[in-house]
């Protein structure tokens, strides 16, 4: 098990179920908190609409020792650090936005065709995001949670 740091957000869910590799987690909002199923709260509210959401998790525990260590119906600690959050954040939503107004704008200062500037702006959001799939297409392990407890 890894022990989270001080800058790591924590999650707590339920075991459903085992794969391969790990535990299959159930990290649904409750409906008990009603803070949280009505939107407001904690920031995950917003899952709410879900019915499910399920997480499978990875162990350093052997797949036959899953079942003795963590029951179905057990109680589960998540964890994923601030940092990759905000970098998976950066390369999702800034990175390619951030390109496409510079291109946008180096060349309407050159007084190109007037579609053109439009044209490249969301000519480069679309290249940015496929070229992100595709640079973090199996690399996507670090921004995975990690299971604490």
């Amino acid at each position: 098990m890894i022990k989270p740091s001080c800058d790591a957000l924590k999650r707590y869910g339920s075991v459903v179920g085992y794969t391969q590799h790990g535990l299959l987690v159930d990290v649904s909002v409750k409906e008990a908190c009603q803070q949280c199923a009505q939107g407001r709260g904690c920031g995950m509210g917003i899952l709410a609409r879900q019915q499910r959401q399920r997480i499978e998790v990875t162990s350093s525990h052997p797949a036959p020792l899953l079942g003795e260590r963590y029951p179905l119906g057990s109680q589960v600690t998540l964890s994923l650090e601030r940092s990759d959050i905000t970098l998976l954040a950066l390369l999702i939503y800034a990175l390619p936005l951030v390109m496409a107004l510079l291109l946008a704008g180096c060349l309407a200062a050159i007084n190109v065709v007037e579609w053109a500037v439009p044209a490249s702006f969301f000519a480069t959001l679309l290249i940015g995001v496929l070229g992100l799939k595709y640079l973090l297409s199996g690399r996507t392990e670090r921004f995975r949670p990690r299971l604490v407890s």
